[in-house]
C-alpha cells in the first residue's frame, strides 16, 4: 500500500491491496469498499445501501452476524449479498482524528462477525490504508497547484517577452506596449497571454495593437 503513493498508481492500487491482504488474512470470503469520489468499478453498489455507507457515514464499526435479520434496515442490500451467498458482515470506517474518507465491509458466509483479534488485524490495515489515502490526496492537490504556478509563470514570462518586442518595435515604453495588449485582449475577449503568444510568435499581427486609439 505504501508503494502504491512512492510509485503514484491511484487509489484504486491501495483499495485492491487492501481488499486482497484482508481476504488473505482474515477469517472472511470478499471485501466491499466505499471511497466517495472515487470511482471504484467492483464496488459501485455499496455506495446505494449497507453497512459500509453506514459505517462511512457514522464513522463507527458496523457488525451485522445474520444479514437475513436487517431486511427492513437494508433491503436492497439484504437482497443483493444473499444472492450472492454471503450472510454476514463488519464493516469499519477508513478514518483518522478529524476525517473519515471512506470504509470496508468483510463478507462473510457464515452467520458470523470479526472476533476482537481480527477486527484488530482489519483495524490495522485500514487504518495504514487511509494514512496512504490521504498522503495520496496531498501529493494530487501539491501536484495540482504547483502546476498552476507554472503555467502563471510562464503566461508571465511570455507577456513581458511581448512587452519589449512591442516596445522595440513602436518606440513606446513597456507600460504603454502592456496596456495595448491588454486593451487588445479585451476587445478581442481573448487571454492576455494567448495575445502575448501571439506576438511573441509572431501569428499575431502587431499592427492591430501598434495603431493608434481613435480619440
Amino acid at each position: 500500500m505504501t508503494a502504491s503513493v512512492t510509485e503514484d498508481l491511484g487509489p484504486d492500487r491501495v483499495v485492491d491491496t487492501l481488499s486482497s491482504e484482508c481476504a488473505r488474512l482474515l477469517p472472511i470470503d470478499s471485501t466491499e469498499v466505499f471511497l466517495p469520489g472515487v470511482e471504484l468499478e467492483r464496488h459501485a453498489a455499496v455506495a446505494e445501501e449497507g453497512p459500509a455507507l453506514e459505517s462511512f457515514e457514522t464513522g463507527k464499526d458496523v457488525a451485522v452476524h445474520d444479514l437475513s435479520a436487517e431486511v427492513s434496515r437494508w433491503p436492497g442490500y439484504v437482497a443483493r449479498m444473499a444472492g450472492k451467498g454471503y450472510a454476514a458482515v463488519s464493516a469499519l470506517p477508513l478514518r483518522t482524528t478529524d476525517e473519515t474518507v471512506g470504509s470496508i465491509a468483510f463478507l462473510s458466509a457464515e452467520t458470523v462477525v470479526l472476533s476482537v483479534e481480527d477486527r484488530r488485524l482489519g483495524r490495522a490495515l485500514a487504518d495504514v490504508a487511509t494514512l496512504c489515502l490521504l498522503q495520496q490526496r496531498e501529493l494530487r492537490h501539491y501536484r495540482t497547484l504547483s502546476a498552476q504556478l507554472q503555467k502563471a509563470l510562464d503566461s508571465r514570462v511570455v507577456i513581458e517577452q511581448a512587452k519589449g518586442m512591442l516596445a522595440e518595435r513602436a518606440g513606446i515604453d513597456l507600460g504603454t506596449a502592456f496596456h495595448r495588449m491588454r486593451s487588445y485582449a479585451r476587445s478581442s475577449n481573448r487571454k492576455l497571454s494567448d495575445v502575448a503568444r501571439g506576438v511573441v510568435e509572431g501569428t499575431l499581427d502587431t499592427r492591430k495593437l501598434l495603431r493608434p486609439r481613435k480619440r
